[in-house]
């Protein structure tokens, strides 16, 4: 199974630990911006390379897990999963669901019928995702239109 994990530069490490847990079970990463760190600084040949890559990548994705909170590109990242979903699973993940409460860090798109809202500590997220079931659960046809 292919994955996308996004999320914002600051969950970095998250990020590469749960990419790390999936790899170990024969899962393939589409993109590996955490390889590249923070880019903005580096102009904008670089900036645009990695815009590219990463919808890509999403876009080529099975499975796509959200870490929030996340930045701008997170969001845009998020709409582009949701507009190319097919069979692709979403996942967007808050440790204590504050993004979910109806307020102003409340994004609308968390709520589309494809998206899979998961509120847990980060340890059980990867633990839920460690499974040796992930890839019949990703392959099975979605329904949600």
């Amino acid at each position: 199974m292919r994955f996308y994990i996004s999320t914002g530069i600051v969950h970095f490490e998250m990020a590469a630990q749960l990419a790390e847990v999936l790899k170990k079970r024969g899962h393939e990463l589409t993109y590996d911006w955490m390889a590249s760190g923070d880019i903005r600084r580096e102009g904008d040949v670089r900036m645009s390379e990695v815009a590219f890559n990463e919808l890509r990548a999403v876009r080529d994705a099975e499975l796509v897990v959200v870490l929030l909170p996340g930045g701008k590109g997170t969001h845009v990242e998020l709409g582009q999963a949701i507009a190319t979903r097919g069979n692709k699973r979403i996942i967007v993940w808050s440790e204590h669901g504050d993004e979910f409460s109806f307020d102003e860090r409340t994004c609308v798109f968390y709520f589309h019928p494809c998206i899979e809202r998961v509120t847990c500590p980060f340890g059980e997220l990867l633990k839920k995702l460690d499974c040796e079931q992930i890839g019949s659960d990703i392959t099975a046809p979605r329904t949600e239109e």
